[in-house]
């Protein structure tokens, strides 16, 4: 047991590094950056363009990578991969070098999210793959954490120093989780799964890929909702995206539970109605007391649904298939999540309002909720698990 202990937090440590610090890091650094001249508006919607195609790539071909080499191999690779781009993005060698290493991170941490879940699942009873998912996957959410408290206290010695210290930290975590990923062969072609599998992997696919879009309201627009919509501020709006962050820390281990209690797919099922209930919250009242339960449940769901996607994917994959299956979904993931970005800020910009953004999000999570109960009713045409 402790030596799945020590994989499970390798795990943590990767998904920390690659998608809590390598995406999500960048995020609250952008002011800094566009204050101190580094980038202006345009440049630093081009590092977010670049770090996203960065991560694109990285989940299509991770799969494949992932049978040419060994898979902690693969992994130790890309935790340096990541900590070397966050370092060398401490210099301000222009938005050429910046947007680079931004996209190389993407790549690193598109190798780290989805490889990591699969290579320490694998090593484990099926009763047991609930919890380790949830605890690689709260690494996510203990990302957004540090980066929304420990970076604004470093922008304040400016953005050098703040890239530097994230790098810091990312070579810290590297180091301490090197001895810890489990020594496995070069991953066999996974089988074909069943026709019944199939269908039912495409729609869960599409349920999650909803999920791209529903949260984006929250994760683009909460904080300014707060801030300007409501006019309570950039420091309320702040507080907000703290409680997001709290939500993001929990979520995966308690989607864990509910795994273990139903199973992956009829979890992921019951996470995206709550989720799509919670995105809806603002639609009701602005009061504190629903605005935070709507920023802590969609917190807590967001890395959480990824924990129980990840968990379907090896379900109906198998284990030798869990690593394709889900690079497929990430990378579908990816996609709704650009598309609905740029969907949703559009929207913003034709109607000025924030409430419509919440309305959509609420509605697609809807609809992906539809997806995952047609995948269930899939399933029990054969009463699979």
């Amino acid at each position: 047991m402790g030596k799945v202990w020590q994989s499970a937090s390798a795990g943590l440590a990767g998904t920390l590094l690659g998608v809590g610090l390598g995406r999500f890091a960048y995020t609250p650094l952008l002011p800094a950056l566009i204050d101190e001249g580094w980038v202006d508006a345009g440049g630093g919607a081009l590092l977010g363009a670049a770090n996203l195609f960065g991560y694109l790539l990285g989940a299509i071909g991770a799969a494949h990578l992932g049978r040419l080499c060994r898979p902690a191999c693969v992994l130790r690779a890309a935790m340096l991969l990541v900590t070397l781009s966050l370092a060398a993005c401490a210099w301000n060698g222009g938005t050429e070098w910046l947007a680079a290493w931004r996209f190389l991170a993407g790549i690193g941490g598109a190798l780290l999210m989805i490889l990591a879940a699969p290579v320490l699942m694998a090593q484990v009873p099926p009763d047991q793959r609930p919890l380790v998912a949830g605890i690689v996957f709260s690494g996510i959410g203990a990302g957004v954490m540090v980066s929304g408290t420990l970076l604004p206290w470093l922008a304040g010695g400016g953005a050098a120093w703040a890239w530097a210290g994230i790098g810091l930290l990312a070579l810290l975590l590297t180091i301490a989780s090197w001895g810890h990923w489990p020594v496995t062969a070069h991953a066999p072609p996974a089988p074909e799964p069943t026709l019944t599998r199939s269908w039912a992997l495409l729609l869960f696919t599409l349920a999650y890929a909803t999920d791209g879009m529903g949260f984006v309201p929250h994760t683009l627009f909460l904080a300014d909702y707060v801030a300007r919509g409501l006019g309570q501020g950039i420091a309320m709006g702040g507080a907000y995206w703290f409680v997001f962050g709290v939500g993001a820390l929990t979520g995966p281990l308690l989607a864990a539970r509910l795994a273990r209690l139903l199973g992956f797919a009829p979890a992921l099922t019951l996470a995206l109605g709550l989720k799509a209930g919670a995105v809806a919250l603002p639609l009701l009242s602005s009061a504190p007391l629903p605005l935070g339960l709507s920023a802590l449940l969609v917190g807590a769901l967001t890395p959480g649904c990824v924990a129980l996607a990840s968990g379907v994917a090896g379900q109906l994959a198998g284990a030798r298939g869990h690593t394709a299956a889900w690079g497929r979904m990430t990378a579908i993931y990816a996609l709704f999540q650009a598309a609905g970005g740029y969907g949703l800020t559009l929207l913003f910009a034709d109607t000025g309002h924030h409430l419509p953004l919440f309305a959509a999000g609420a509605t697609i999570l809807v609809l992906g909720t539809l997806a995952g109960m047609a995948g269930l009713l899939q399933l029990q045409k054969e009463k699979l698990p």
